[in-house]
């Protein structure tokens, strides 16, 4: 037993030893210290707009409705443009790439409406739709039953391997194949 508490002071004699504590134990209110740069990092973690799960850009909401998120067009094109940049970077020879995508018109949102029939004294048939509005903690909005996402109007890449016929085919054909674009919608441009 004896040996056992000699080797435990032999343990913290090496401890003893170290500069660094013996520097800190002559810090006054260390435990108060510790503390508040425990709870700074605690409210940086808390109040940050740290995305430890997901680091790629990815769509923000812009209105909810039954706990959907929708999509504002200028977010769907970054979110391609991000996508399609990291996947034409990867092909052998791209070089640097930047990628720039154009959109026909804005996300749609499709409505859930409640439709009436009329059916006048002349035998005509009136259809009415009003869409359903639901009332959200105060706020009347739509019910909404999903999302039309614009149509892309046309791409540009920019790479500094484009001067290679190769590249440039294998670039056009990844963009053919990821948004079933004609090959007149795409421009691909050498860069510096």
């Amino acid at each position: 037993m004896s040996e056992e508490k000699s080797k435990e002071k032999g343990g913290f004699k090496f401890f003893k030893d170290w500069s660094l504590l013996k520097k800190i134990k002559q810090v006054k209110h260390i435990g108060l210290i510790v503390t508040i740069i425990f709870v700074l990092i605690l409210l940086i973690i808390l109040f940050g707009n740290f995305d430890f799960l997901n680091f790629t850009k990815t769509s923000k909401t812009v209105s909810q409705s039954s706990g959907y998120a929708y999509t504002s067009s200028i977010e769907y094109a970054e979110n391609l443009e991000y996508k399609l940049k990291t996947i034409i970077s990867k092909i052998k020879g791209a070089g640097s790439v930047d990628v720039m995508i154009t959109l026909e018109s804005g996300t749609n949102l499709l409505l859930a409406n409640n439709e009436t029939q009329n059916i006048s004294s002349d035998d005509v048939t009136v259809v009415s739709a009003n869409p359903i509005i639901l009332d959200q903690n105060g706020n009347n909005m739509p019910l909404v039953v999903g999302e039309v996402l614009p149509k892309i109007k046309g791409v540009v890449v920019v790479s500094s391997g484009a001067s290679d016929i190769a590249v440039r085919l294998n670039i056009l054909h990844a963009i053919q194949t990821l948004l079933n674009l004609s090959d007149m919608q795409i421009q691909i441009l050498v860069g510096k």
